[in-house]
């Protein structure tokens, strides 16, 4: 879990700590990935279970895992094998683009050269 708080957390303190809108920690409410329990005043409390919650909403999400992925995933604790499946086609995806992306900076890193020794030449050319 990414918090080191462990007191309860206002909305927008979490909205904070995990990058995440207000709009969409309401959303998950909304839909049933959070249940949020409220104060006197009505104002939601995040406590360390629906941190542990978001946390885990974070990670499903940038693994990209659908909102009806990580519904089932929280809904059915017990079916292991249907959640490694899911789990498994997560880190493939997830391989991929971590492949993609050192092939991209494999790229940049080899413009940023050119560029750079083109900018030297330029510079040594002009002294």
């Amino acid at each position: 879990m990414t918090s080191k708080v462990e007191k309860n957390r206002y909305i927008g303190d979490v909205s904070a700590e995990f990058g995440l809108s207000i709009y969409a920690l309401r959303y998950y409410e909304k839909i049933g990935l959070l249940n949020v329990p409220r104060d006197e005043n009505g104002i939601r409390l995040f406590d360390a279970d629906n941190l542990a919650r978001v946390d885990a909403i974070v990670h499903y999400r940038r693994a990209g895992l659908t909102i009806k992925q990580i519904q089932h995933i929280f809904v059915t604790p017990d079916q292991d094998e249907q959640h490694l499946q899911i789990l498994f086609k997560a880190k493939r995806y997830l391989n991929q683009k971590i492949s993609d992306l050192m092939e991209t900076m494999k790229y940049l890193n080899f413009k940023i050269d050119y560029h750079q020794t083109h900018l030297n030449e330029k510079e040594s050319h002009t002294r």
